[in-house]
């Protein structure tokens, strides 16, 4: 190291004398001695092959007054936390479905088997009145028929769609106490549904037929009988051959099935 510093020095002080410069050699304290020899060593030892590790280790391809990227190497970031030493995730339950079922055909089966379990559960009744809620009125179911129209008079007509006819429904309804009563079903808001050979059941016509039962709201006279009638549009074939009647009702929040024929 001595060895380098001692060149430096000659070397500046050669520059100083050689240089076209008519001034003459510069006279140097001892502390600006220092700073020269403190620079000359400086310079050798970042250009020393030597010594890679001198006051500024320098390396291929590095320009002076360039400074050294600082490389920062990043670390993937962990996709997912692992739980903690001694604590392990606790496994989701899953109901597997039975074997040759599907899930959402298991769902839709037990949809369809409560829908079914709800009609089966409503009572069966003969009081028709009773299952409208209505007192001091008997209601019988007489007979039914079939045409392609109902009229009512000279004033109304109803025709069924092309293909369809109407099943009618007769029944009486009977004031059985001693004083005139307003029958009044129209308020229940009544839906009546027809099966027929136990088929897919029909709901009732509503109809402005002053004998029409789902819209009946007249005053019986004490001890009358006024008759009464339901409409039904159904298909020609399957009103062609009936065998068996189901007639249901829902009113006042409650369904009852009714004993006909």
């Amino acid at each position: 190291m001595k060895k380098f510093i001692k060149t430096g020095v000659a070397l500046t002080a050669a520059a100083m004398l050689l240089s076209g410069c008519g001034d003459g050699l510069l006279v140097m304290n001892e502390a600006e001695e220092a700073i020269v020899v403190s620079y000359s060593a400086g310079a050798l030892a970042k250009r020393n092959v030597y010594q890679p590790e001198g006051l500024t280790a320098v390396y291929e391809g590095e320009d002076d007054g360039e400074e050294d990227p600082v490389d920062t190497p990043t670390e993937p970031k962990e996709s997912q936390e692992e739980p903690a030493d001694g604590m392990e995730e606790d496994p989701v339950d899953t109901i597997e479905p039975e074997d040759g079922m599907d899930t959402e055909d298991a769902g839709a089966e037990g949809e369809a088997s409560g829908a079914g379990d709800d009609a089966s559960k409503a009572p069966e009744t003969s009081d028709l009145a009773g299952a409208l809620g209505l007192s001091g009125i008997q209601m019988s179911y007489t007979d039914y028929s079939v045409n392609g129209s109902y009229q009512q008079g000279d004033y109304y007509s109803l025709d069924a769609n092309p293909g369809n006819t109407f099943v009618i429904l007769n029944f009486n309804v009977t004031n059985n106490t001693a004083e005139d009563i307003q029958c009044d079903i129209l308020s229940k808001q009544p839906i009546f549904t027809l099966e027929i050979n136990g088929g897919t059941g029909v709901h009732n016509e509503v109809t402005v037929l002053a004998n029409d039962l789902s819209t009946y709201h007249e005053a019986i006279g004490a001890g009358k009988t006024e008759a009464a009638i339901l409409l039904f549009e159904v298909p020609e074939d399957v009103a062609g051959n009936i065998s068996s009647l189901q007639l249901s009702v829902q009113a006042d929040g409650g369904s009852n099935r009714l004993a006909i024929e």
